[in-house]
């Protein structure tokens, strides 16, 4: 397989980059063509002098997320390559949402079609004829509406009484949308050059099919051509996301499973290299069976699996990232299932590749995201905590959002500010862990006074240093109640006295550190003392034991919630007055002594 990248190939000059490409045998040009990042590919595929053999080469989906991240606008000179074939399959993705044509869609492309020249639009009519009777009529309805001149009225006649336009004074035309006339004339006129016969054909169903029956027919046709290039509908698709029973992948039986690298099989570059993603678990797989016969059925499912997520999901086939996104997504679950699959049979990932369906593998990583989201959900149900997720840390919310509120269970990635699916099983772990974790506060919560249903109408909001009931989360609630217990009263939600915080302060974090003037910090004892904790987790035990949590665990959010506070003051002078006005942590009473 070929070494020549293609962004250090765009990087020399014009010259030199093309006499490169064109050492190299047709098969390993292609090669680069699939290694090159959508947004590229057309300069690379130009610098070739068998461009069109590339192009007509492409895999009919490779060529579409191509000319959309191009821009069709720009993809002009990919598309004056590529043959009918390939440009039908561009328009039946693009021309339909669902069982609906796209007016505005089929009339952008039937211009572009004109900009691409006029061979290969009459090359793609004559493509119809032979293949599709029906698309014709269905795409000119909404633009056209079409009157035949009786057999008794003369040309003059016609003429007066019929629409002005006609080509051969038969069929007369009247254009719905008097803008869009230049194009669809150009267009009538060049369907009547390519075939008189295509012509009145179109006409007679547009005068005397009825319009449904004319889509219908014609969204069969659509279905049955990208079945055929492995694009299912969306119903036949909706079973990628199935539960995967009882966790078992099935196994492929292919003859040549066993066959050793060094096969004339070479892996084609675009799966690991565009959309395989940072998977570790996964690229180590195909890594360790590039080159054997085995990577032809693997690259064929993975391609069938990503069809089904992109019909599946709805991805907007508009927005490259979004298409882009769609296939990480795949490779993300590859990862997942790949590991997850190894660890309970007991077998390397390169194995569980190699013998494995990659849609089982692909289900089992969504089965088991759904299991947390279940469990995420059954937390809501409960009624525990709000469907909008107030009181809780912006953290915790983000993550329940994730598994929640999309169509499909993601993971909040805080280092990226966005949702991603999960890919690993660390991943899940982690969030099984949290929503343990928030489960318990949630439990632990319900058991102090007032339970959070009633905080809005029996706190006095307008005298607290937060403005709204809204902003309050669970931690600052638990650490509030704790501030009451140590101030004397009992173990109840209820704001702080802004005249207690200093005595708060010294009680709680005795030996806090006194910043120095050249502000190095003096302290002498641990961050959080022991009688301090020891004190806070007695004073929870009672309502530990209702919420069914362990000494330990009430031990561990307790300072979990005791060191958000000693961070916020650790600095401040331990003469200076605290203004509760600033205090984060707790709740205070702004107007209490």
């Amino acid at each position: 397989m070929t070494t020549l990248k293609p962004d250090s190939l765009l990087t020399l000059p014009e010259a030199e980059a093309e006499a490169l490409m064109n050492e190299l045998p047709l098969a390993e040009q292609a090669s680069v063509v699939l290694m090159t990042p959508w947004e590229m590919r057309q300069e690379i595929i130009l610098l070739s002098q068998d461009s069109r053999a590339l192009v007509q080469g492409l895999p009919v989906e490779e060529l579409f997320w191509t000319v959309k991240a191009i821009g069709p606008q720009d993809a002009v000179h990919i598309l004056n390559l590529a043959n009918a074939e390939q440009l039908q399959f561009v328009f039946d993705l693009d021309w339909w949402h669902k069982a609906e044509l796209r007016p505005e869609k089929i009339a952008t492309w039937i211009l572009l079609l004109f900009e691409i020249g006029e061979e290969a639009m009459a090359l793609w009519l004559q493509w119809l004829m032979k293949k599709d009777e029906t698309l014709l009529p269905a795409i000119l309805r909404p633009f056209i509406r079409i009157y035949k001149r009786p057999d008794d009225m003369d040309i003059q006649e016609a003429k007066d009484k019929l629409p002005q336009f006609t080509l051969d004074n038969v069929y007369f035309v009247f254009f719905k949308k008097e803008a869009l006339q230049p194009i669809w004339g150009r267009f009538l006129m060049k369907m009547l050059e390519v075939s008189p016969g295509l012509y009145r054909d179109v006409f007679e169903t547009i005068l005397w099919e009825n319009e449904s029956e004319n889509v219908e027919k014609s969204l069969r046709l659509r279905h049955s051509r990208i079945g055929d290039w492995g694009l299912p509908d969306y119903y036949d698709a909706l079973d990628i996301y199935a539960p995967l029973h009882g966790n078992h992948i099935r196994k492929v039986e292919i003859a040549y499973f066993e066959e050793e690298k060094g096969s004339d099989i070479l892996l084609p570059a675009f799966v690991p290299t565009l959309y395989m993603g940072d998977y570790p678990v996964l690229r180590t797989a195909i890594e360790e069976l590039s080159g054997t016969r085995v990577m032809e059925r693997i690259v064929q499912e993975w391609a069938g699996a990503a069809n089904k997520v992109l019909m599946v999901d709805e991805v907007d086939l508009d927005d490259p990232d979004a298409l882009r996104n769609s296939l990480f997504k795949v490779a993300a679950f590859l990862n997942l299932g790949l590991e997850a699959a190894a660890k309970t049979e007991h077998r390397s990932p390169k194995d569980v590749l190699k013998s494995g369906t990659l849609e089982d593998i692909i289900r089992l990583a969504n089965t088991m995201t759904r299991k947390l989201a279940a469990k995420a959900g059954s937390l809501v149900d409960s009624g525990r905590i709000s469907k909008d997720f107030l009181h809780l840390p912006e953290a915790w919310a983000d993550a329940l959002k994730g598994l929640l509120l999309f169509k499909n269970p993601l993971l909040w990635d805080s280092a990226l500010s966005k949702y991603r699916p999960f890919c690993d099983m660390a991943e899940l772990i982690a969030m099984e862990s949290f929503i343990t974790t928030a489960d318990e506060w949630i439990c632990l919560m319900a058991c102090i006074l007032p339970q959070h249903e009633n905080w809005a109408g029996e706190i006095p909001w307008a005298s607290t240093n937060l403005g709204h009931p809204n902003e309050l989360i669970l931690p600052q609630a638990l650490l509030t109640a704790l501030a009451q217990k140590t101030l004397g009263g009992e173990l109840t939600f209820y704001p702080a006295p802004a005249g207690k915080l200093n005595y708060l302060r010294s009680t709680w974090f005795p030996n806090s550190p006194t910043p120095s003037f050249s502000g190095e910090k003096k302290y002498s004892g641990p961050e959080l003392p022991l009688e301090t904790v020891k004190y806070c987790v007695e004073a929870l035990q009672p309502v530990a034991e209702q919420a069914g949590l362990t000494r330990k665990r009430i031990d561990s959010i307790v300072k979990e919630s005791l060191m958000t506070l000693y961070e916020e003051w650790r600095d401040l002078p331990a003469d200076m007055p605290i203004d509760g006005r600033f205090v984060s942590s707790l709740i205070i009473d702004l107007e209490a002594d």
